[in-house]
């Protein structure tokens, strides 16, 4: 697999009659005005509102200032939000991780009835009550921290091999820390991946989410998840409320 751009055009407009009846797939309105921006919602045009000093904040989902300092790769995470297109984090030796999208739910069902996948983790919803959770998921996890969980595909085939991430979570309990979490299609089981793909999600912990710790947890009789998370340079510091062991690293 490669990384695809889907941004192809930014157009700037400040005055809701200069937009046009129809726009090509790919193209971005950045606006000063709120009027644009809701009639870009309203069309389901992907808009941008820009910041200005003094100026009345806009009320829209994506914001930003300095429109001449975004890199490409700046805009195209705006109109991938905007679109509803899920963002490409990292790639590993064999792996693609991506954020979920809704067109995923079906292939996420599918990897978590294989035997033995949730022996040691929360089954999914029911599937309505799932495709809502992950929708609301998406439009607040991922917009409010830029991270969260994550869907682990095989970078050759494109199938779907597993979910990791990191995520602010309750059991956190320092500042800039998250909680690392992962789970491997048991037909990949003993491939490495899951170190492979956390080890990733690590360094990125780090360099791109400015994070400086993170926990981990599994049950007492996980011994695979704990000879990963010590591989990973985790050190068991307790247990949790429930039971669980309680993992940290510093970052």
């Amino acid at each position: 697999m490669t990384e695809k751009n889907y941004l192809r055009n930014k157009i700037i407009i400040n005055n809701v009659n200069e937009l046009q009846p129809d726009y090509e797939s790919g193209t971005l309105v950045l606006t000063e005005s709120q009027a644009v921006v809701d009639e870009c919602n309203l069309r389901g045009i992907p808009v941008a509102g820009i910041e200005t000093e003094g100026g009345k904040s806009l009320s829209c989902q994506q914001l930003v200032m300095d429109v001449e300092e975004l890199e490409d790769e700046d805009l195209e995470r705006i109109y991938r939000r905007c679109a509803g297109i899920p963002w490409d984090i990292a790639y590993t030796k064999r792996c693609y991780i991506r954020e979920y999208s809704e067109a995923d739910l079906d292939d996420l069902f599918a990897l978590y009835a294989q035997p033995h996948m949730t022996d040691y983790m929360e089954p999914l919803f029911e599937y309505q009550e799932e495709k809502e959770y992950e929708r609301n998921y998406i439009e607040y996890i991922y917009k409010l921290y830029g991270f969260g969980m994550w869907l682990i595909f095989d970078r050759f085939t494109g199938k779907l091999i597993g979910r990791a991430g990191i995520e602010v979570r309750d059991t956190c309990d320092k500042e800039n820390q998250a909680e690392l979490g992962f789970a491997i299609s048991t037909t990949r089981w003993r491939q490495g991946l899951a170190f492979e793909v956390c080890s990733k999600i690590v360094e990125l912990a780090k360099e791109e989410y400015g994070l400086s710790s993170l926990i981990a947890r599994c049950a007492p009789d996980n011994e695979a998840s704990k000879g990963l998370l010590a591989k990973l340079g985790f050190e068991q510091v307790g247990f949790e409320a429930d039971g669980d062991c309680r993992f940290f690293r510093e970052i």
